[in-house]
């Protein structure tokens, strides 16, 4: 096989999975571990891949502050925000984190829907105060400016009180092996609070996001209710192939 075609497969394997290992690489391809160094090595002075101990992991180009993200994909994100709000009932509970597609949901939910949401963020908050018969409860801590969230300690006590009927729940990365992972901490610890207490979850993933992993995990792929996304459906169906629900928009 040409090195071309090697560091094609190599490219394609790290969209499906989020990483590869030198080890397996070596062995699938049948050549050196001076091959597949000098493989990863090109690619990653290229940009098309990160390097790391053993291996390496797929690159994202979704930038962290929320500012920068908010009108990425925006027809996609519209549409996969419509898809979760088919899921919400009269009369739920239902918690929506701080993603930029989080936060187009209110702008599909029907006026005649009486539903109370909870969510720490500052622009998903002022999205749903717009809509008719909506109760929002804002948590309350230290605001993140790039993240325009809520966050501290006081607001980790809260989330500890609710059990929602339906998280939905954005995420920075998402890869079958490693789940859901995002780039903040404390993002991390209270959206993980709120996938443990509800109901069911609903990952809304871009196609952008699919086979990247991003360094702290919020949910694996067995925890997930409910996967909506643009990506093709090749890409999602190992996801599929786990035995959750699985909606392409």
């Amino acid at each position: 096989m040409l090195a071309e075609e090697r560091r094609k497969q190599i490219l394609i394997r790290l969209s499906r999975e989020g990483q590869v290992l030198s080890a397996e690489l070596i062995k699938e391809f049948g050549v050196s571990e001076d091959t597949i160094r000098r493989d990863l090595k090109d690619l990653s002075d290229a940009g098309l891949l990160k390097k790391v101990h053993g291996g390496a992991m797929a690159n994202t180009t979704v930038p962290y502050e929320y500012e920068a993200r908010q009108n990425l994909n925006i027809k996609a994100k519209s549409a996969i925000a419509q898809r979760a709000v088919s899921l919400i009932r009269d009369r739920m509970l239902v918690f929506v984190d701080g993603g930029t597609t989080s936060a187009q949901i209110a702008a599909h939910i029907p006026p005649n829907l009486s539903v109370k949401f909870v969510t720490y963020s500052l622009a998903t908050a002022t999205a749903l105060a717009a809509v008719p018969n909506a109760e929002i409860i804002m948590l309350g801590g230290t605001i993140v400016p790039d993240l325009l969230i809520a966050m501290g300690p006081e607001l980790i006590e809260q989330s500890k009180r609710f059990r929602p009927d339906l998280a939905v729940v954005g995420v920075h990365g998402l890869t079958p092996s490693d789940g859901g992972t995002v780039e903040s901490y404390e993002d991390a610890i209270v959206k993980r609070r709120f996938i443990e207490n509800s109901a069911e979850v609903a990952v809304l993933a871009g196609s952008e996001k699919l086979g990247f992993v991003a360094s702290y995990v919020v949910i694996d792929v067995d925890e997930i209710s409910y996967l909506i996304s643009d990506a093709d459906p090749e890409r999602l169906k190992p996801f599929a192939d786990s035995g959750i629900t699985v909606w392409p928009v």
